[in-house]
């Protein structure tokens, strides 16, 4: 997490920070009556209306948590909905493995393929109930519209686009994240994370000119740790349009700056099949 990033969620505490501000501004007062008198007695009002300032930001933003909290808690549901299908007919398999359990005297039942098959198609039931996340996707669609320049607005946005794309929504999904990555030029962090979703997006789309453009504008602002990771991307992206030549050169270089990380054993993998 990003240092700004960090930041922001300190600032989340509202009237906490205020409450501590105003303390310490009149411990310094107490200390300096006679600069107080002098100085800062006409800087009152200034002051006054900075600090209300600060506090009505807090306010509203304490506000738009709630609202964004109501969201999560429909996307909650869902996921506790399709979480309880899946353990209705697990308890099926459990049922089915009391009856192959050994009696009262060890001996174990014969295996029955015909309970074995059951067991298998109940089990593939289970794991391909998936939650349904209309509601939710709503929801966070119309506050991330409400509040598109907050950081708050920018979460719901990054959440609804996450859901589209787990639908396979590209197109939908495509002009969230655009918005978000022009609305937030101030946060490394979500610069970052729709940045990453969107290069994927592009990928996918066959966009993959776009794609490097928006991989050159990440590596700018990424931590050293994410490097490989650009660098494996890129020799992809490159091998993907068919500029070999090039790839080869962004995979040497993963290789020799980064030897000893996954992404570089990746790339000799990929360079031995290219050679």
């Amino acid at each position: 997490m990003s240092s700004k990033h960090k930041d922001h969620v300190k600032s989340l505490k509202g009237p906490d920070q205020f409450q501590v501000r105003v303390m310490s501004g009149l411990d310094w007062a107490a200390k300096n009556v006679k600069l107080l008198g002098f100085v800062v007695v006409p800087l009152a009002l200034i002051a006054a209306g900075w600090f209300g300032y600060q506090y009505f930001q807090n306010k509203s933003r304490d506000s738009r948590l709630v609202e964004l909290g109501k969201a999560q808690i429909v996307y909650d549901g869902e996921q506790r909905k399709a979480s309880d299908a899946r353990q209705e007919i697990m308890k099926k398999v459990e049922a089915l493995d009391a009856k192959a359990a050994p009696d009262k005297d060890g001996k174990t039942p014969p295996a029955d393929p015909a309970v074995q098959a059951q067991k298998d198609a109940l089990t593939k039931e289970a794991e391909a109930i998936k939650a349904d996340h209309t509601e939710s996707t709503t929801h966070f669609l119309a506050f991330y519209k409400k509040y598109e320049s907050t950081p708050e607005g920018w979460m719901a946005g990054m959440t609804a686009a996450r859901l589209l794309l787990e639908k396979e929504k590209l197109a939908e999904a495509r002009p969230i994240l655009e918005n978000v990555l022009a609305k937030s030029t101030d946060s490394v962090f979500y610069q970052t994370q729709a940045r990453l979703a969107l290069i994927g997006v592009l990928e996918e789309q066959g966009e993959y000119d776009s794609a490097l453009t928006q991989l050159d504008a990440l590596d700018k602002v990424i931590d050293k740790d994410l490097k490989p990771k650009v660098l494996l991307a890129r020799g992809r992206l490159q091998l993907l349009k068919n500029a070999k030549a090039d790839a080869k050169a962004t995979f040497s270089t993963l290789i020799e700056a980064h030897g000893t990380s996954p992404e570089a054993q990746k790339a000799r993998s990929i360079q031995a099949l290219l050679n």
